[in-house]
């Protein structure tokens, strides 16, 4: 304690209940087993009091924190300490606490409050803001030295720093009934992947990231088949349960926490494109690296809404028309044909979302031939018509 007032005031107020049980430890041995009080005046205090768990493991060590720093308190429970006080401190409160933790240290047992009682003590909120903060510059790639790394250990514990990033979007069928989407899809996933991989949620601009620690054998999240199968349950839960609808995209595994950044990045365009088998998920790595063939993609994504055949884009990157259907099949999954009607279908999206055109006008502004062409490629991918699409509930991670 920096203030000998509140040194002082805690030993009498302790002598009151316990006076030969505490006392003050200046310099306590690894293999002591002592209560700990530790002010928090800053920040790094709590970087301070993560190394203390470690150098001590065998002791209660209790935060109070100074009312300027209440909203930090939600380490307490990233640190699963088991008490926490805030200044100005209140005696009868101290002294609740203390006398529990004193049992506790008697008996031998971990702790006296459960993390429930902590977590609706300390916040309403169980999620860190540090942890929140600190995963949003990691994806924005932002911290870019191994320092602010191992500081997060404060409030993220290595295991759980991640490794790959999931970009979803979702729309809630226009019959369910209302309720929190976001809070649902969160604790489905956490339903399904429990004791299989660490999970953490953030809502960033209008989307909801999944940042997963796959275990570190695994070089793809497609070869982790126990994962996908647990991701492909959460997308039929969400469904059948919530009348729920996510699409994803999936970015790359990378170990190195200040590369997780790219899986962001790559989560991001992998969204944007049309997928291979399952509509629902598109993996980053299965859009093609060849670079013609990049080229041929991203001009029928500046052309899709005019007439494309494969002999025009074939002649844009001076391929013959049957090589290039062939090299375009096996590098994206479809058909050139099916490739370009997905793409127009993609770019019909907001066009039903945000303006009141006709299905009519939105199948010329996109490239199809026909309205009914249109709807019928809409159902055989969304697996409703596009008026029904119209009238259900974009879900916005705000």
């Amino acid at each position: 304690m920096e203030s000998s007032f509140d040194k002082q005031q805690m030993s009498e107020w302790l002598k009151e209940v316990l006076p030969n049980a505490l006392e003050e430890c200046k310099v306590p041995k690894r293999e002591d087993e002592v209560i700990i009080v530790y002010e928090v005046n800053r920040l790094f205090d709590w970087v301070k009091i993560n190394r203390l768990k470690r150098n001590y493991p065998n002791s209660i060590i209790v935060p109070i924190v100074t009312e300027h720093l209440t909203y930090s308190t939600g380490i307490a429970i990233e640190l699963v300490l088991p008490a926490l006080l805030i200044k100005p401190l209140q005696k009868s409160k101290f002294l609740r606490i203390v006398k529990k933790l004193y049992t506790s240290y008697q008996d031998k047992k971990a702790s006296t409050l459960t993390m429930l009682e902590l977590s609706q003590q300390v916040s309403q909120h169980h999620t860190s803001p540090f942890r929140e903060a600190f995963l949003k510059r990691l994806i924005r790639g932002e911290i870019d030295n191994e320092q602010e790394i191992i500081q997060s250990a404060s409030f993220l514990s290595t295991n759980c720093i991640p490794n790959i990033v999931f970009l979803i979007q979702g729309y809630i069928d226009s019959d369910a009934i209302p309720h929190d989407a976001s809070s649902n899809i969160t604790n489905v996933f956490r339903q399904h992947f429990a004791n299989k991989a660490p999970l953490s949620f953030l809502h960033f601009e209008r989307y909801l990231l999944l940042l997963m620690r796959i275990p570190t054998e695994y070089n793809s999240f497609k070869h982790w088949t126990a994962g996908e199968l647990c991701l492909l349950e959460v997308i039929e839960t969400l469904k059948k349960d919530y009348c729920i609808h996510l699409f994803m995209g999936v970015g790359g595994v990378f170990q190195d926490a200040m590369h997780v950044k790219e899986s962001y990045s790559q989560a991001r365009k992998a969204r944007r494109k049309p997928p291979i088998d399952n509509i629902h998920i598109r993996y980053y790595e299965d859009l093609t690296k060849h670079v013609q063939l990049q080229k041929a993609i991203h001009y029928i994504e500046e052309h899709y809404d005019e007439q494309l055949t494969v002999r025009d884009v074939a002649k844009y990157i001076s391929f013959s028309p049957t090589h290039f259907s062939r090299l375009f099949k096996k590098e994206t999954g479809r058909n050139f044909v099916d490739y370009v009607a997905f793409t127009r279908l993609i770019k019909s999206l907001p066009f039903l979302r945000k303006y009141d055109y006709t299905v009519e006008k939105i199948s010329s502004t996109c490239g199809f031939n026909t309205p009914n062409y249109y709807s019928l490629t809409f159902k055989k991918y969304v697996g409703i018509s596009p008026t029904d699409y119209r009238n259900t509930t974009e879900i916005l991670f705000k």
